[in-house]
């Protein structure tokens, strides 16, 4: 596939990565141990795509088959040695003190959180991706913040492999307050949270096309 998308069709590699990805994060598997092992093929292979480009490309620039897939995979895993330094995951933004301002009155207006948040926690989440271990931001609803993730990468706001993004990072724990959300996670609460016409789309789009606008104007 690789080969024939990027190689040949001359798609981008950071396309064809997100793309592999997002399509193949549900199982139609109802049994929780097989729905395990493909979480933890799609980490490895997510692993792959995200810090080792040069594998990928050493591996399936020509024809490919189970035996190189486990001669890459091989590779992956060793430890030690010389490596290429991993990809910065991050949600290839990098906003203005105006567009925190709007973000921190949109997560507290939705809200998108159990607590009230201030600019310097959008800042840490979307400028840093990093996470406050001490305070950490909590998902009020997942449905509600995987919604509201997926508008902003629909705007052009933030990378479309989000998801990952804040799964690596543990930028966010899921409403319960016990587990930090992970792509799984945020893929079902997505899907769940398409199934209805909920109120507050209309609100957390009027947001999203507002942080858009304040971040395109301050680009132009």
């Amino acid at each position: 596939m690789f080969k024939k998308v990027v190689m040949e069709g001359g798609v981008s590699y950071d396309r064809f990565r997100d793309d592999f990805i997002n399509s193949h994060t549900f199982h139609a598997v109802r049994s929780s141990a097989v729905r395990n092992d493909h979480q933890v093929n799609l980490g490895r292979i997510g692993a792959l795509l995200m810090d080792r480009e040069d594998l990928v490309r050493k591996y399936y620039s020509g024809e490919s088959d189970r035996e190189t897939f486990l001669s890459c995979m091989r590779e992956l895993m060793l430890e030690g040695g010389d490596r290429p330094k991993a990809r910065s995951l991050n949600f290839e933004c990098f906003f203005s003190d105006k567009v925190l301002t709007l973000l921190t009155q949109a997560a507290n207006d939705i809200p998108l959180f159990r607590r009230p948040v201030s600019a310097e926690d959008m800042a840490r989440l979307f400028n840093e991706c990093s996470a406050n271990d001490e305070d950490p931001l909590i998902a009020n609803k997942n449905t509600v913040l995987a919604y509201f993730f997926s508008q902003m990468n629909s705007y052009g706001l933030i990378t479309a492999n989000y998801q990952l993004v804040i799964a690596t990072n543990r930028l966010i724990m899921g409403s319960r307050g016990r587990e930090y959300l992970n792509q799984h996670d945020l893929s079902v609460a997505l899907v769940r949270y398409g199934m209805k016409d909920r109120p507050a789309k209309m609100r957390i789009d009027r947001w999203v096309d507002l942080i858009r606008t304040a971040r395109n104007t301050i680009k132009g």
